[in-house]
């Protein structure tokens, strides 16, 4: 009976490890996708958007980064959590708010640059409601403003 006691311990250690590296696991391949997300709007936005006109982010750039995100597999957000963190910028609307993202546009002497917030889903059957990390990143200046 002894050693029936100490497998079941056992057991129930190894199964706690297995679930552990499972949750582990599905988190970083989710932080990972938050990031590609992240980095991808950024990239069309810095290959888009011509601040000459300073008219902000144009129809067709907004167009672009619903289809990649439509391509790419994306949480369509939770219209619980539709509000998004300000960093001190002026928000700028994902139109659709079919998938949680958030756009905000600074402005500096040299020229504007844009703040976007992806979002990190722990995609686990019950937890994935529960937990939301905004994962953060910031294009470069786009460019000189010219007076006219």
């Amino acid at each position: 009976m002894k050693e029936a006691v100490g497998n079941t311990f056992i057991l129930s250690i190894m199964i706690t490890f297995v679930v552990i590296f499972i949750i582990l696991f599905a988190g970083s391949t989710s932080y990972t996708k938050a990031y590609k997300v992240k980095n991808r709007i950024i990239d069309i936005i810095e290959n888009n958007e011509d601040v000459k006109d300073n008219k902000g982010i144009s129809d067709s750039t907004f167009t672009e980064i619903n289809q990649f995100l439509s391509e790419t597999g994306y949480k369509i957000g939770n219209p619980n959590k539709s509000t998004c963190k300000s960093h001190g910028g002026n928000l700028v609307s994902n139109h659709n708010n079919r998938y949680r993202y958030c756009i905000e546009r600074f402005e500096t002497d040299r020229g504007p640059y844009y703040g976007v917030t992806a979002y990190m889903y722990l995609e686990l059957p019950v937890i994935s409601s529960l937990i939301e990390v905004p994962v953060y990143g910031e294009t470069k200046i786009l460019g000189q403003l010219k007076a006219d």
